[in-house]
């Protein structure tokens, strides 16, 4: 169709002339022309291979590139690249197998196994040389594959529009991923049989001309068992990596760094492998042979090839590795632990390492704790190498996990029980370090670790603690834990030592303690250091671990509360320190001594027991006053209050008040005294004091706050009665409504003795005596009578006769010989035993205090008497076992009783909330209730709920005779 312009013919008026034609038709491109399109950019693949890409036009190969897919010839240009690419890779796969076909045979006089090799020097030395000439195909290797990326980039480049467009519709893998996808089955999986170049090319590149090599015309067991290329690479890296462990790689950077581009390979192989694409093994063409197709296709044509091929085998041969060496190091040998679990001898990477060391000598045999550092440098090397390697992570984690198990959890029960050097021993050395004050566990055999080491006071400082603790061993504990720590499981084997070996010395101590081979301070103290030590281990070896802490508290509990002498025992030495151990003490030793007791109080069970035992000590230091310090006492009390709460400390706190408002009412009585101006007494009792009145100092307690002694009172001097009816009569005038009940057998006194001259001078001789009570009445008799029986001085003081006993022993002592006894030996015979006043008796000091023997030593030293003190020991005996007595196992019988009414009123008020309870829910709650104070024992907590039943508290449920109910 032709357009003519009308004013073509004048040139003003715009005469050109304009022609519109019609556009031609669509032709599409034939195969001949496909064909000869592609032989174009097949030419300009076969120049980016021989490394001629400069003379190519890449604009120009691309535009071809772009016809044959806009023209619907993508099959062809894709079945085409995948040939080329097929033909030089075979080129490159033929050279790699003839290079390692003439290393084979350059070894072939050698006797060195592919991996490893014998076990003397000579073998050894023949394996390095062939590792030498093996490690050039795994350079030639890596060099053809960085040439095979650098050629896929630039062909990549050049099917860019097909990848876009031809690739994501028909479901094939995009060029350079193809690439990468051929150079594992043309090249990694070539078979070492197959060293031909060519490909048979004699039809051209008609699809129709190519020769498939298909699966079905091999067997499966012939593929499986045919050796490849990649076979023999992934043993050689093995090879470098054993070489390496074994610090006999030569040049080992350069090799790693090898090793390293080598991983990458794989991992980027297994990277293009991915994928659900339509290229299976039927459309692999003319590859790497059937052999290596029919392999392919058994193991999977998309299995990753790094986990096929080097990571299933890396990892094996180093369980292998370690398996056979750390069973090869240990003094011990392999326990029932340690056998290999797949019941096969190790492979010949590992018998490599069995017997020989890294300089070929015969394997030394480590002890624990070298085992332990070998371990440590191990697990170490590993993670350098693997980073080294650029393992991946999932890779990384295996080998850990590993080398792990193979070193530690194996080994783990060997390396804690191992004679002389396992953590047993070693924690044996720091419990005993000095002795912990155990007579048997100081007699008991070493640690069995002989070498010299720095010890320590805890805290480090000698005026923080005298427990001296052993760090260097400590940290050889800590070298251990942190090696455990890794495998968690392990961890169970440390804290099972642990806590034998404190039930081992705790239990020595509990059997010093009973054979009286130390006293109750002692077995505290023992306590208190053997806490210090194993709290170090657990704070400093164990990093403080809950668990261990947890193990540490169970074990102290396990011996402390097998009956009640921890808490009697602990009583006794809080006594004790309170009393001398914290005199002139600064705040911050206060602080810390009591905080050490309160650590020891929380591992006890029978508090209750405790608080009987301290309650009775802190009432004999205060109205004795002998407590070393009041604001300790104070401290004291406050701890247990903060730790067992205000119920608990009610009655501590009320004694001190006692005190206080005594001394207050003893200033009022004073001033009462004055006022009166009395100077000389109208009472006729005091006629024996000379007529001057007595003057006696008061405590006036409250009943329910101090210990109960039901304790008659004893039969005082007529002056000392007479002043204490005149402070009676004196207080009931000052404060009506109250009642006072006097307890004699917690008083002192202080009393003047006068002597006959000595020899040479006619001057008498005088003593102020500080005495309690009982010895100031058994004295004032002798002012009448010169000898006394037994009987006669216990009729007319009325004291107990266990106490009575023991008073007058304290009064024949060598020492302070003030009365003479007429039987031998340091027992009272009997009755009839005489008492005679020593008016011989000297000392050079003018006050002296008459001390009381322990009641111990009393029982032992009346325990010869005569016949005829049988019912008086018998009755003194029953006292002594109703009363609280230091060093006893056994539970107070005060404190039996108080737990019979916390235990009643515990279940009564639960069941008084809840109306109806089955017995084990009732049990556990009193439990938890009562927990603070004792644990009592489910038989005796049945036994009370079978009290309260026939009291008519509760009853049983008629339809189940395990569930009560609650009587209102």
């Amino acid at each position: 169709m032709s357009f003519n312009n009308p004013n073509r013919n004048n040139p003003q008026k715009g005469g050109a002339s304009y022609k519109i034609t019609p556009f031609r038709s669509y032709s599409q491109m034939d195969n001949t022309s496909a064909l000869a399109t592609f032989q174009s950019l097949a030419s300009a693949m076969d120049e980016i291979h021989n490394r001629n890409a400069s003379t190519l036009s890449f604009e120009e190969l691309y535009r071809n590139a772009y016809n044959l897919v806009l023209h619907k010839h993508g099959n062809l240009l894709y079945e085409g690249i995948t040939e080329r690419l097929t033909v030089h890779l075979r080129r490159c796969g033929g050279r790699l197998v003839r290079l390692q076909r003439d290393i084979h045979s350059g070894q072939s006089s050698s006797s060195a196994a592919v991996i490893g090799g014998g076990g003397d020097a000579k073998s050894n030395a023949t394996a390095g040389s062939d590792s030498l000439l093996q490690y050039r195909l795994l350079e030639e290797l890596s060099k053809a594959w960085t040439e095979h990326r650098i050629t896929m980039v630039m062909v990549r480049d050049i099917f860019m529009y097909m990848d876009r467009t031809y690739v994501p519709q028909q479901r094939k893998r995009p060029v350079y991923d193809l690439g990468l996808w051929l150079f594992r089955r043309v090249v990694w999986e070539r078979s070492m049989g197959d060293d031909e170049d060519r490909v048979d090319e004699s039809g051209g590149l008609s699809m129709s001309n190519v020769n498939n090599n298909s699966i079905e015309d091999h067997p499966p067991t012939m593929a499986m068992t045919t050796t490849t290329l990649g076979n023999v690479a992934s043993t050689l890296l093995l090879q470098v990596i054993h070489q390496d462990r074994l610090d006999r790689l030569d040049d080992a950077p350069q090799r790693m760094a090898l090793l390293r581009s080598l991983v990458q390979m794989l991992l980027e192989l297994a990277h293009a492998s991915n994928g659900a694409y339509a290229d299976a093994a039927s459309s692999f063409r003319r590859g790497g042979g059937a052999a290596a197709t029919a392999a392919a296709n058994v193991s999977g044509v998309n299995m990753p090839v790094y986990e096929r091929d080097f990571e299933e085998a890396f990892l094996g041969e180093s369980q292998d590795f370690y398996r056979v060496e750390s069973t090869s190091r240990l003094s011990h040998g392999i326990s029932s632990e340690t056998t290999n679990s797949s019941g096969n001898s190790s492979s010949s990477l590992s018998a490599a390492n069995n017997d020989d060391d890294e300089d070929g000598k015969p394997a030394a045999k480590y002890s624990a704790m070298e085992y332990v550092h070998r371990a440590q440098s191990r697990l170490q090397e590993e993670r350098v190498r693997a980073s080294t390697l650029d393992l991946p992570a999932s890779t990384r984690a295996a080998l850990l996990r590993i080398v792990e198990t193979e070193l530690i959890e194996r080994h783990a029960r060997t390396l804690v029980e191992m004679e002389g050097s396992g953590f047993a021993s070693i924690l044996k050395v720091v419990a005993s370090s000095p002795a912990i004050g155990s007579v048997a566990a100081a007699s008991g055999p070493g640690g069995g670790v002989g070498s010299s080491r720095m010890m320590m006071p805890a805290g480090g400082d000698s005026s923080e603690s005298s427990v001296v603790i052993d760090h260097e061993r400590i940290k050889d504990l800590a070298s251990m834990y942190e090696l455990f720590s890794r495998v968690p499981s392990s961890v169970n084997h440390l804290r099972d030592a642990l806590s034998e070996r404190i039930k081992i010395d705790g239990r020595a101590l509990v059997k010093d303690q009973e054979n009286n081979v130390a006293p109750p301070a002692a077995f505290v103290k023992g306590i208190l250091a053997m806490r210090e030590r194993f709290h170090a281990v657990v704070t400093d070896a164990m990093k403080g671990e809950k668990k261990a802490q947890k193990r540490m508290k169970e074990s102290f509990e396990d011996f402390l509360n097998a009956d009640a002498r921890a808490a009697n025992c602990l009583a006794v030495y809080v006594d004790e320190l309170l009393r001398v151990g914290l005199r002139g003490a600064d705040e911050r030793k206060v602080s810390m001594e009591l905080d050490r007791v309160i650590v020891i109080f929380r591992y006890l069970s029978d508090k209750d027991v405790f608080e009987a035992y301290y309650k009775n000590h802190l009432a004999k230091r205060l109205l004795g006053n002998k407590s070393g310090s009041e604001e300790a006492e104070r401290a004291m009390v406050s701890l247990l209050k903060a730790e067992c709460g205000y119920q608990f400390t009610s009655k501590l706190e009320g004694m001190f008040n006692d005190m206080r408002i005594s001394k207050e009412t003893a200033e009022k009585y004073r001033s009462h005294k004055k006022s009166l101006n009395n100077t000389v007494s109208n009472d006729s009792r005091d006629a024996e004091n000379g007529g001057k009145p007595v003057d006696v100092e008061v405590s006036v307690l409250t009943t329910g706050y101090w210990p109960s002694q039901n304790v008659a009172p004893c039969i005082l001097p007529p002056a000392v009665k007479a002043a204490m009816d005149r402070f009676q009569k004196y207080y009931l005038n000052t404060y009506t409504g109250r009642k006072l009940s006097w307890q004699t057998s917690t008083g002192s006194a202080e009393i003047r003795a006068t002597f006959h001259p000595q020899k040479g001078s006619s001057k008498p001789r005088r003593h102020d005596l500080s005495v309690t009570t009982y010895q100031m009445c058994i004295l004032v008799l002798f002012n009448t009578r010169d000898t006394l029986t037994l009987k006669q001085i216990r009729d007319e003081t009325n004291i107990p006769e266990e106490e009575l006993r023991r008073h007058l022993v304290s009064l024949c002592t060598p020492k302070h010989r003030i009365l003479r006894k007429g039987s031998k030996g340091k027992g009272i015979s009997g009755d009839d035993d005489t008492f005679t006043y020593n008016a011989d008796y000297t000392s050079k000091m003018t006050r002296v205090k008459v001390p009381m023997v322990s009641m111990r030593d009393a029982s032992s030293a009346s325990s010869g008497g005569a016949k005829g003190a049988g019912s008086a020991s018998a009755a003194g005996g029953a006292s002594k076992s109703a009363g609280l007595v230091d060093g006893s196992a056994s539970v107070p019988l005060s404190v039996e009783e108080d737990r019979r009414h916390l235990l009643e009123a515990a279940i009564v008020r639960i069941m008084k909330a809840r109306k109806v309870l089955n017995h084990n829910d009732l049990v556990a709650e009193v439990t938890r209730q009562l927990s603070g104070r004792f644990v009592p024992p489910p038989q005796f907590v049945k036994k009370r709920v079978e009290s309260l039943i026939e009291r008519e508290y509760l009853e049983r449920d008629e339809a189940d005779r395990r569930v009560y109910r609650y009587m209102a």
